[in-house]
């Protein structure tokens, strides 16, 4: 009997493609297997406190007042519950202005301009490649849109602090 026939099946029974074939989807399969394996720091939900600062800029100094420290946010593009405010501070809004005298650019505040910090706590999920509030994800330097009773607004994450961070 011949290895191989003229329909390139082996022993005249089994096809070389369906070699290749199953070969690939063990090849698969393995990948699927190693690459969804739990994550090595998987937490449960909720169960780490995280503390993140969005930066709401070019807004007027009455803006800070609308924001109440206790006061619940929700992302008000899908309406998830994504904490409690526990600090609001402010700064003059700055820009960068052309210095004629030095020929050099500076940074100069715009009168009747701040940009408004919000500090908002929240129990959130982190893993080593992400953290979710719920299915809300927080990352630094995203782009997110509050609200909350009396205000709404659209900023950056601009810095993140682990609970039990110093």
């Amino acid at each position: 009997m011949k290895l191989m026939d003229k329909n390139f099946r082996l022993f005249g029974v089994v096809s070389i493609i369906d070699i290749v074939i199953v070969i690939a989807l063990v090849v698969f399969i393995l990948a699927a297997l190693r690459f969804s394996a739990p994550q090595s720091a998987a937490a449960k939900a909720g169960d780490v406190t995280i503390r993140y600062t969005v930066e709401i800029m070019r807004r007027t100094p009455d803006f800070k007042n609308q924001i109440k420290v206790g006061e619940n946010v929700v992302d008000s593009q899908r309406g998830y519950q994504i904490g409690t405010i526990t600090n609001v501070t402010s700064q003059p809004y700055l820009e960068d202005v052309q210095d004629f005298d030095n020929n050099t650019v500076v940074r100069a505040p715009v009168d009747g301009l701040e940009t408004v910090y919000v500090e908002i706590e929240a129990k959130a999920q982190v893993t080593d490649y992400t953290t979710m509030i719920g299915s809300f994800e927080v990352l630094v330097g995203k782009e997110i849109y509050i609200k909350a009773k009396d205000f709404a607004a659209g900023g950056y994450v601009v810095g993140m602090v682990r609970g039990d961070a110093p």
